[in-house]
């Protein structure tokens, strides 16, 4: 009896899930190479509260360390004598690479951005249906800088997003814009690890 009641679950569950849609926006090649130079992550910025700047920031961390080992580097973990850690936002500015170039020796800089855009869907919603057209809608970018060029080389924009139509009664379970920020921060890591040269384990991998 058991086994039917779970059955019937899984059931329920597919077929009243609002699937979220991600796109992945490019300006850059796909490819980073984690096995040369020391790598920088600075925080997420957002105008979020503190909570998803932590939570996306530990994300971002976590994933880049599986990939890079040890010359992975988190902005909050170092000391820089000539910049404050908050000259160090999404986009760096010319002087700032300027000063990283020559009075560090780290090779990368990695900046993210994160925001909802719209927030009108809950992550559960009305068993009656929702009565107006409703979207969520997420977006985070991954920026790679190579402080010897003074220049971006690398640009990832993921655009998360869940849609209801007015009548739509069977959806029980959607996303709102809170859990798509993580979502596409995932999907966003996940395509950095598909397409990249990664730190073999054993050699500074975790």
């Amino acid at each position: 009896m058991m086994k039917y009641g779970v059955l019937l679950i899984l059931v329920v569950m597919a077929v009243s899930c609002a699937t979220p849609s991600y796109m992945h926006l490019y300006e850059s090649p796909k490819s980073l190479d984690f096995t040369t130079g020391k790598w920088l992550v600075t925080n997420v910025e957002t105008q979020l509260p503190l909570m998803y700047r932590e939570g996306l920031t530990r994300d971002l961390l976590k994933e880049l360390k599986k990939m890079g080992g040890d010359s992975i580097y988190f902005l909050n973990d170092i000391s820089l004598k000539y910049l404050s850690h908050d000259k160090l936002t999404f986009e760096l500015s010319p002087e700032v690479m300027e000063t990283l170039k020559k009075t560090t020796d780290y090779k990368y800089v990695v900046t993210a951005m994160a925001r909802k855009v719209r927030n009108e869907v809950s992550d559960l919603i009305y068993p009656g249906g929702p009565l107006s057209y409703q979207k969520s809608e997420s977006e985070v970018c991954i920026a790679v800088y190579d402080v010897s060029l003074g220049a971006r080389i690398y640009f990832q924009r993921i655009i998360a997003s869940v849609t209801l139509d007015a009548g739509d009664e069977q959806v029980v379970f959607a996303r709102s814009a809170g859990t798509l920020l993580y979502n596409a921060m995932k999907k966003g890591l996940k395509d950095i690890k598909k397409n990249s040269r990664k730190v073999k384990k054993g050699r500074g991998g975790k």
